[in-house]
């Protein structure tokens, strides 16, 4: 797991294994979001898998999947009401965490203002800017 700290609640992974979760927990990981479609490779940790090991340690978990290069309102309103109400530190994932991050940069931006939210993916490596601009 690559995992990168966007802010102080806010976490970004690639695509995360039940071993993870351990790690997750001992970070104080309280919430995980994964933005990852199941059955997207063959050998991808199955949502249902990874939600009952994490409920099991304690974690709150929400499958929110978003297709490559499609986000819908919906699912930008969805992921920002997730983020409000659940508690932190959250860890949100998907293959690279590149969905993820922009998913986070969309739901945020009329909050913090487009700058902010690039720069503060740019930071952790990934480049959201093409799509912000659309």
């Amino acid at each position: 797991m690559d995992l990168k700290k966007l802010n102080d609640n806010i976490y970004i992974a690639d695509q995360i294994t039940t071993d993870d979760i351990d790690q997750l927990a001992l970070l104080g990981i309280k919430t995980i979001i994964n933005n990852r479609p199941d059955q997207e490779e063959k050998k991808q940790t199955l949502s249902k898998v990874i939600e009952k090991y994490a409920c099991n340690l304690g974690i709150s978990y929400h499958y929110l999947p978003i297709s490559p290069g499609e986000f819908p309102k919906s699912k930008i309103t969805d992921f920002k009401t997730l983020i409000m109400i659940k508690q932190h530190p959250i860890a949100v994932f998907c293959r690279t965490g590149n969905r993820s991050v922009t998913l986070w940069a969309l739901s945020q931006k009329e909050q913090y203002g487009t700058e902010y939210v690039i720069n503060q993916a740019k930071l952790i490596g990934f480049d959201v800017t093409t799509i912000l601009n659309k």
